[in-house]
């Protein structure tokens, strides 16, 4: 049961992380700059988001031990909320998120440092 709420929990907050998104740039794309004044935009969409959050899991995992799934359960129903419109992430679930897209955006940097930017384009 507990992981059939995770699984839930997980799929609200990646639609509450789309919602968000749209309303802060108009779009589902991550925009990265990158060192030789490119841009590159990695296009972010249900799935991805909910592969970031199963990496914050395995993260919580190593960190937490047996606890985590506990943690991960308490951390998932805090992240999102419902107003009169739609779902929408608090504090907990925008910090989430925030911390992952960086990491994304860390490591298409790492990869563009590396010479292989081609991996943004087979996602």
């Amino acid at each position: 049961m507990k992981n059939n709420v995770i699984a839930i929990y997980r799929r609200r907050i990646a639609i509450a992380a789309l919602h968000r998104m749209k309303r802060k740039t108009g779009g589902y794309c991550l925009v990265i700059n990158l060192p030789n004044k490119e841009i590159e935009t990695i296009a972010l969409d249900e799935d991805v988001f909910q592969k970031l959050l199963i990496r914050f899991e395995k993260q919580s995992a190593s960190e937490f031990g047996k606890e985590s799934p506990e943690f991960i359960r308490k951390t998932y129903l805090n992240s999102p909320d419902i107003n009169g419109h739609t779902e929408y992430l608090t504090e907990t679930g925008k910090l989430i998120i925030d911390e992952l897209l960086a990491e994304l955006e860390a490591y298409a940097r790492q990869q563009y440092k590396r010479g292989m930017v081609k991996w943004l384009d087979s996602k």
